[in-house]
């Protein structure tokens, strides 16, 4: 899907920072003490990133994703907000991105980035289709650190370089995405509750 933005060369591109656009800021370091299989709050994991069709998924690897500490408010997500991975344990992973589901519910943890989009300047759908796109993810590729698990940081995220059109453009194309997303979702939903054959 995001080879759409081929077609951006059909717009006028502006080359920008990805730091004049956005910012991105690390999670919160939590204590596994306070880990447990019941609770209010769940920790995000790089579990959460559906790095192969994108967007969010519940983590189902691990049964120890709540968390019963004490949470800063600001690291309690909140509906609509865009993470990203910080840490590469699968392949591709870097450049991933995802939406928080539901508000009050998840805590951002050290290995995810919250990525917040000047309006003004990027539309928030565009943003969360930029930063999986091939221009982006070669970046990252290229700029993490070379350790046996990759990793990046916020400021080497707000250091890449994209283009892109007007606002007016990119709330155009932002909203296709998200519309062409919402359509593959409801039809996995459709194949996953069909009977099974006799």
């Amino acid at each position: 899907m995001f080879n759409i933005f081929r077609t951006l060369l059909m717009f006028k591109l502006k080359k920008y920072k990805l730091g004049e656009l956005i910012d991105v800021c690390r999670g919160t370091s939590l204590s596994g003490e306070y880990y447990a299989t019941e609770g209010d709050l769940i920790r995000l994991t790089l579990g959460n990133f559906d790095y192969q069709g994108g967007g969010f998924k519940d983590n189902t690897s691990k049964n120890d994703l709540y968390f019963t500490g004490l949470v800063k408010p600001e690291f309690i997500l909140s509906e609509g907000d865009i993470i990203t991975p910080l840490t590469e344990q699968t392949p591709g992973l870097l450049g991933s991105t995802a939406m928080i589901p539901e508000s009050g519910k998840y805590i951002q943890s050290q290995d995810v980035a919250l990525v917040t989009p000047d309006e003004s300047k990027l539309d928030r759908n565009f943003c969360y289709y930029l930063l999986p796109s091939k221009i982006v993810k070669q970046q990252l590729a290229a700029g993490a650190q070379q350790t046996k698990i990759r990793h990046t940081t916020p400021d080497r995220i707000k250091d890449l370089t994209v283009f892109i059109p007007d606002l007016a453009n990119q709330k155009a194309i932002g909203q296709l995405l998200h519309d062409i997303d919402k359509k593959i979702a409801l039809n996995r939903e459709i194949n996953r509750n069909l009977p099974l054959s006799a």
